[in-house]
């Protein structure tokens, strides 16, 4: 089984590629669902990677539908990625009722080509996941990254199981949200091909809580090194 780690820091890539992990979803701003990291960073990952690095390509925060400059915007991202030299893209188009994009999905893809294709988690809003799924495959979608409809991929693990089952290897179901060293079994045990997690802990830049010229104290975000290496001997035995 693969454990790909959604890494917002280059520690976070050291800390997976020490631990045996398989693949990088690279993003920021995890807080707020995650965004496209700047140019140096993806540029300054692929150099420091020794694992597949998968971007995703999301140019803001928020809900999935984008206007049409957004959308350039984010076709401009996905050129970016491809000359940076990364495995992939994770990508998500909605429109305001929450139906997939089609046309937006399909410019993205053919623009992407031939990096690997993730749908990200906004499958989990869309109303009629499997008559989506059906046509994902038909367009060459390599994999979805989603918990089953449910806050947590444990709560939604049988509805992963069924899409897994409809999905019949043409393409991944990939569980992430809420994945963790105590409950990765359950996915390893199911018969998943890989799961996404961040094994997220809080470091501090500073040694105290106060204010630093003015500003409050940031936490950064890391992939804690001793939980990925619980999931990968658990997932990867």
């Amino acid at each position: 089984m693969k454990v790909e780690v959604c890494a917002t820091s280059l520690q976070s890539i050291m800390n997976a590629q020490q631990a045996g992990a398989d693949r990088i979803e690279l993003c920021t701003e995890l807080s707020l669902g995650g965004v496209t990291p700047s140019y140096g960073f993806i540029k300054e990952a692929v150099r420091l990677s020794k694992l597949p690095i998968h971007l995703l390509i999301r140019p803001r925060s928020g809900d999935f539908c984008y206007s049409e400059v957004e959308f350039q915007t984010l076709l401009e991202d996905i050129r970016m990625a491809k000359q940076l030299g990364v495995a992939g893209v994770v990508v998500g188009f909605l429109h305001s009722d929450n139906q997939v994009h089609w046309e937006q999905l399909q410019q993205a893809m053919a623009f992407a080509k031939p990096l690997t294709i993730t749908f990200h988690r906004a499958f989990d809003l869309i109303p009629d996941p499997e008559a989506a799924l059906e046509r994902f495959i038909a367009l060459g979608v390599d994999r979805i990254l989603c918990s089953g409809q449910a806050l947590k991929a444990t709560q939604g693990i049988a509805t992963l199981e069924r899409w897994k089952t409809l999905a019949d290897k043409k393409l991944e179901i990939q569980p992430g949200g809420g994945i963790n060293n105590i409950n990765c079994r359950k996915f390893y045990d199911h018969g998943f091909e890989s799961l996404h997690l961040s094994a997220q802990k809080n470091s501090s830049n500073h040694s105290n809580n106060e204010s630093i010229s003015g500003f409050w104290k940031q936490q950064a975000e890391v992939a804690d090194l001793q939980m990925l290496q619980e999931v990968v001997a658990i997932c990867k035995p």
